[in-house]
């Protein structure tokens, strides 16, 4: 005789209802989905097993750009607090630079290292990430905003990290050291021998304000420290050590590298100053009224809508600099070959730019300088972001929610921009700058509250989907 079994307590897809021994139709049907409320999501932002810390350190990235891009931010100095904001500019786009090389790690596999099998569906997944995000940043180009787009060159990043899936941490930062220390003389070399360099490829990756020797080396950088188990406080602890190290040893040898530069080459004096970022508009000639000046044998050109400056030269001089009867010019139809190459080369002051790219401070120099010791700034940046999003992870809500959807807000505050100022406009203004960062804020907290993930990282998640799901092998039809 068999033993009666219990009815069971719990069931997948049906509901039981008590003193019902078997399951009817209606206990059969399947539970309604679960759907968060916005405490929930928020919720979610802030616990494990998102990296918040990293959500937070894409937000002053973010806030960064907004603030390099709108904030009137006087130059540099100690006795001015608000000067100190100087230090968004370059800054950001490297901090951007480190957090895609963790955002790819994460993407691939976190801490392990992503099977031979998996590199296919990994590899087409970056590609449509990848592009994207290009398409966005060049749609944005095409709207004419007034400020140097970021999206299309980080979108390449995704492509160009392909090579180096598989590679250990100790490898990645071993491609790195090189990269960085050889990459930016190698361009500045090839650069002064073509005579500055030009067109669509180079312009993009290699002499245009993002550079490839700038963001590969802190990409890979970015992609070793996502391998590493961040949700450690040792680990964060240990990235904001280095990071600090960097950023004050580099601005220590940048002041001191500075100063002898002037003092024993002293032509370098002046344009190591503008390169360094040392000097300040202040010392600069100031411009005068139009009316001030004496227009006697000059030819102006009109003010342009967007520039309202008069640009104004010496009569007949734009006929001297096209046959060349200019000292310093050379004519298109005879001066342009190989015979004048000897002089059109010196002009360039090769080995001057060979110093600037080793030991310029500039923003968006692509230096060496600039890449150990912003590298180091955007280390510090993160490790201080990891071991703060525990402790005050409510307080830097705000902040991480922005973080979570850093391509949603970079568009959102390039937009903003664009109505603010209309095609290639610019805006120093303070007051909109904290307006837009409130604005950023708000609309970023509420969509993660009520909607969940950004919009444009949907997109971009349903794109790395698409293109990874070509990698499926085809289904073999039924025999």
């Amino acid at each position: 005789m068999s033993r009666p079994v219990a009815p069971t307590s719990r069931a997948i897809g049906a509901v039981y209802y008590p003193g019902v021994t078997s399951p009817s139709a209606a206990a059969l049907a399947p539970a309604a989905p679960f759907t968060p409320g916005p405490r929930a999501r928020l919720g979610r932002l802030v616990s494990p097993p998102r990296l918040n810390g990293l959500d937070i350190a894409r937000g002053l990235a973010v806030l960064g750009m907004v603030t390099a891009h709108l904030g009137d931010i006087p130059p540099f100095r100690w006795s001015s607090p608000l000067s100190y904001l100087t230090i968004v500019h370059g800054n950001s786009s490297i901090l951007f630079a480190v957090l895609a090389g963790i955002s790819i790690a994460l993407l691939t596999g976190r801490e392990r290292i992503p099977r031979p099998e998996d590199l296919p569906r990994l590899r087409l997944s970056l590609v449509g990430r990848g592009a994207a995000i290009f398409a966005v940043g060049l749609a944005l180009e095409m709207t004419g905003v007034g400020i140097v787009v970021i999206l299309t060159f980080y979108g390449l990043m995704y492509v160009a990290a392909i090579p180096v899936l598989r590679l250990r941490p100790s490898r990645l930062i071993l491609c790195a050291i090189p990269l960085a220390l050889f990459g930016p003389v190698l361009v500045a070399l090839l650069e002064a021998l073509s005579l500055g360099a030009y067109g669509a490829g180079s312009s993009l990756l290699m002499v245009g304000v993002y550079r490839f020797t700038t963001w590969a080396p802190l990409m890979l950088v970015g992609m070793a420290l996502g391998r590493l188990p961040l949700t450690q406080p040792r680990v964060a602890g240990l990235i904001t050590a280095i990071g600090a190290t960097l950023a004050i040893a580099g601005t220590i040898c940048g002041a001191a590298l500075g100063s002898a530069l002037g003092f024993l080459v002293p032509e370098f004096s002046s344009g190591y100053a503008s390169s360094s970022g040392s000097s300040s508009f202040e010392d600069a000639e100031p411009m005068v009224p139009f009316e001030d000046v004496d227009g006697t044998g000059l030819l102006c050109y009109p003010p342009a809508p967007y520039d309202p400056s008069v640009y104004c030269e010496p009569e007949g001089y734009g006929q001297a600099w096209g046959t060349g009867s200019s000292s310093f010019s050379y004519s298109w139809d005879e001066d342009m070959g190989w015979s004048t190459y000897p002089d059109r080369l010196a002009e360039m002051r090769p080995f001057e730019m060979l110093v600037v790219s080793v030991t310029s401070s500039a923003p968006h120099s692509g230096s060496v300088l600039e890449t150990f010791t912003s590298g180091g700034f955007a280390l510090f940046v993160i490790g201080v972001s990891l071991l703060l999003s525990r402790p005050i992870r409510w307080v830097l809500l705000p902040v991480a929610a922005i973080g979570a959807m850093p391509l949603t807000a970079y568009t959102l505050h390039a937009l903003v921009i664009l109505a603010l100022t209309g095609p290639a406009g610019s805006l120093s203004s303070n007051l909109a700058c904290l307006l837009l960062v409130l604005g950023l804020a708000i609309a970023c907290l509420a969509w993660a509250a009520f909607l969940g993930r950004g919009p444009l990282e949907r997109a971009a998640a349903r794109s790395a989907a698409c293109f990874a799901a070509q990698s499926a092998p085809p289904a073999r039809p039924h025999e």
